[in-house]
């Protein structure tokens, strides 16, 4: 019995000790994706990447017009050209389609690396900002605010996070 008592005793000082030291913890949290859209630098990276995207844009709009001119013109000429010819123009214009479809995907995909290796730039450089921010106000852990059901609004950082982003690269970069 003297064992039990014992045990449980442990057992409920070992749960209060965690208990505390977890409550401890400085915890915050930061939404990242409102820094991105609101600093300095997520703004430049934004407008670079939309001016990319006007352009692909653009281009695939060109070429898109074109495309469509060629098949009415195949559709006006049906009945006048020999069948040989219409099958050999339908064939031309499916290849132009084909590799219209493939430069759209290049394009689509060529733009989605670049947005990828950018945010990851925009991350490697905001990072420094960060853990020196944590060190100077003794913050232990970093949460993302997606990822939180509610929290007090005292523990979020964007804010402060974007000041110290806009003072740091107000030369966008």
């Amino acid at each position: 019995m003297f064992f039990l008592k014992k045990f449980i005793l442990v057992f409920i000082l070992t749960i209060l000790n965690f208990s505390s030291s977890i409550a401890a913890e400085n915890i915050v949290f930061i939404d990242i994706d409102y820094v991105l859209n609101n600093s300095s630098l997520g703004k430049s990276i934004y407008n670079d990447l939309e001016k990319i995207n006007k352009n692909n844009i653009d281009l695939l709009s060109k070429k898109e017009k074109i495309i469509k001119e060629k098949k009415e013109e195949i559709n006006k000429t049906k009945n006048i050209v020999s069948k040989d010819q219409l099958e050999k123009d339908i064939n031309l214009f499916n290849q132009e389609v084909a590799k219209f479809k493939k430069e759209k995907n290049d394009l689509l995909n060529e733009f989605k690396k670049k947005k990828d290796i950018e945010l990851k730039n925009f991350l490697k450089k905001i990072n420094p900002l960060i853990q020196d921010y944590m060190k100077s106000n003794s913050i232990d852990l970093i949460l993302e605010k997606n990822q939180i059901f509610i929290g007090n609004q005292n523990k979020d950082i964007t804010n402060d996070i974007i000041k110290a982003i806009n003072n740091k690269f107000s030369n966008n970069g």
